[in-house]
């Protein structure tokens, strides 16, 4: 019996629960219509009626309440309040009663009804506002918010206002905070009526001045302080629009001139000298320059690209050898392929950044796999770089290292940028005074972000860096559109010999793609992975296994492109090789 009590509780309570919430959720209230009259006396006060037709949704309501700003008015009297032609009395709460209290400043008009759901009351309310109208020798005037602080939406509002009998003329009309139509009816009545509905919260504010004298009164004792506080705000106004128009013209001189500065050192310090074109093409590489020294030379860095232009140029001088070999993967699963590097005997000169490349790549060994370096010769590529640089410097390209060059113009841009930022956080406290305070840094920033991008192209060549940087363009056109110069098939020699240059210039992939296409020899110092096929070619000593001398027979490993492939596997794999690396 308890439990059964207990749960008829429970269905109870959460009952009531779901009706409260349905109740709440379903309450409403909408203006159907607001309107305002006002009616001008000359002794300065203002009669006023609010009529409201309030529509309520839901329920049941009990009251309903108005607030009224007074700081633009004397004070408030004969407060009325009406349902249709039924007065409200002066009380406490009971139904068709009102009260008023006066809070901040500002009034509030509260008055009671019988609850009532679902239904449209008309209300109207009655009072007079005192000391009102503005008093000025140009035309006095007044302003009236009809309302501003509503809680419900107003779906249609009209503001109507009578001045004293004698009035000539209307000088200026106005409306704020909603789009309305103003009609001057006659000299003496002006109607404001609202063009859309009224949101919550939302102002409806009406302006009429009309010539000084109609109303005899001297100013409202409010108006001298107002005044001043609108004199106030002007001043703040032109001051804030002055500091503008200088902060803003600052800061566009700023940006200005700093773009236009970073062109000046650009062209003044920055720009390579103008060389003439020598030619469309070189088939010969200008110079015995080394390729990572070129490719250097030519994209002003020394990258990843050149370093292992460096790796084939030593294997093809016999200074390293170069071997494919094809592992088991993981647990004896499928296979996976590697490179392995063999340091070779040699009679070769080398530079300084080829040693340190060697001794970074071995660390005192013969041979090491490309697989074992991961994770550790990243740590050389800083040094082979600096001294790739050195070597530009040397021969007389650049007056000094490019690296440092660009470093230096980051520096300064990186600078320039945190100062922007650290002005512009402080700038932001004095942007309610003048929003274009932010215009400086904002400039400052734009210069400053100029000056980083700017940076990677500020190393400038020396004349005879120019003038070499030109012929050795002309060899890259060149290896860049070998097939349009050269029969490829009558030139399969050049694909060893340029190769470690195809690299250095960012042409790898098209150069061994290209070659392949025409079965190109392996090179010799590179051993792919798969089994020896000797293809006899008519060698006087007959078939031999090796590499191909001129005249001599062809090696290619099984799968090559002998056999159906369109690329050899005799060619390495350099993509493979360098993302490996």
């Amino acid at each position: 019996m308890k439990r059964l009590l207990w749960a008829i509780l429970v269905l109870g309570l959460g009952a009531a629960l779901v009706v409260g919430l349905v109740n709440a959720q379903g309450r409403s209230v909408v203006a159907e219509r607001f309107d305002v009259e006002l009616t001008v006396r000359t002794d300065g006060a203002v009669e006023v009626v609010e009529t409201q037709r309030i529509r309520f949704e839901g329920g049941p309501f009990k009251f309903g309440f108005r607030t009224i700003p007074l700081e633009r008015v004397g004070r408030i009297t004969n407060i009325k309040v009406y349902e249709g032609d039924r007065p409200y009395q002066p009380g406490n709460g009971d139904p068709y009663t009102f009260e008023t209290s006066i809070e901040n400043n500002v009034l509030t008009i509260r008055w009671y009804f019988p609850p009532t759901s679902n239904s449209v009351h008309t209300f109207v309310i009655t009072y007079t506002a005192e000391q009102t109208v503005r008093i000025y020798d140009a035309g006095d005037q007044l302003w009236w918010t009809a309302f501003s602080d509503l809680s419900y939406p107003v779906q249609a509002s009209k503001i109507t206002v009578r001045l004293p009998v004698g009035t000539q003329e209307i000088q200026k009309t106005a409306a704020y905070g909603v789009r309305a139509q103003v009609t001057v009816v006659d000299p003496q009545t002006v109607v404001f009526e609202a063009q859309e509905a009224i949101r919550p919260g939302q102002r409806f504010e009406a302006r009429v001045q009309f010539p000084h004298g109609v109303v005899q009164a001297p100013p409202p004792p409010w108006q001298a302080a107002f005044d001043a506080q609108v004199a106030e705000a002007e001043r703040r106004q032109r001051t804030q629009s002055i500091a503008n128009l200088i902060l803003g013209f600052i800061g566009l001189l700023v940006l200005t001139v700093g773009v236009a500065g970073l062109f000046v050192l650009w062209y003044t310090r920055g720009r390579d000298a103008p060389v003439a074109m020598v030619t469309d093409y070189l088939p010969n590489p200008p110079d015995d320059l080394p390729p990572g020294v070129a490719g250097t030379l030519l994209d002003e860095h020394a990258d990843m690209q050149d370093i292992i232009a460096t790796i084939v140029d030593l294997a093809r001088r016999g200074v390293i050898k170069m071997t494919e070999v094809q592992e088991k993967g993981f647990l004896g699963i499928g296979f996976r392929r590697d490179f392995v590097f063999e340091k070779q005997e040699h009679q070769e000169t080398l530079r300084p950044y080829e040693e340190t490349l060697l001794r970074k790549l071995f660390k005192g060994r013969d041979k090491v796999k490309l697989s074992s370096l991961k994770h550790k010769f990243y740590r050389a590529i800083p040094e082979i770089q600096e001294q790739l640089y050195e070597e530009v410097v040397e021969r007389g390209f650049f007056p000094r290292n490019p690296e440092a060059t660009r470093r230096l113009y980051r520096i300064l841009g990186a600078i320039g940028l945190f100062g922007s930022f650290a002005l512009g956080f402080f700038s932001i406290f004095l942007a309610s005074v003048a929003g274009a305070v932010l215009c400086l840094p904002f400039s400052m920033g734009v210069v400053s972000l100029g000056l980083l991008l700017l940076a990677r192209v500020m190393p400038r060549k020396t004349p005879k860096g120019s003038e070499a940087a030109a012929r050795w363009r002309a060899f890259r056109r060149y290896l860049e559109n070998i097939e349009q110069y050269t029969n490829l098939e009558q030139a399969k020699d050049i694909f060893d010999k340029y190769l470690p240059y195809a690299i250095a210039f960012g042409l790898a992939d098209e150069w061994v793609r290209k070659f392949a296409t025409v079965d190109a020899p392996a090179p010799p110092w590179y051993e792919p992975v798969g089994r020896p096929v000797i293809i006899d070619t008519g060698w006087p000593h007959g078939p031999h296994q090796g590499y191909p001398t001129r005249g001599g027979p062809v090696f290619a490993p099984s799968g090559s492109a002998r056999s159906g492939s369109r690329r050899s596997r005799g060619t390495p794999d350099l993509q493979r090789t360098s993302d490996r690396m």
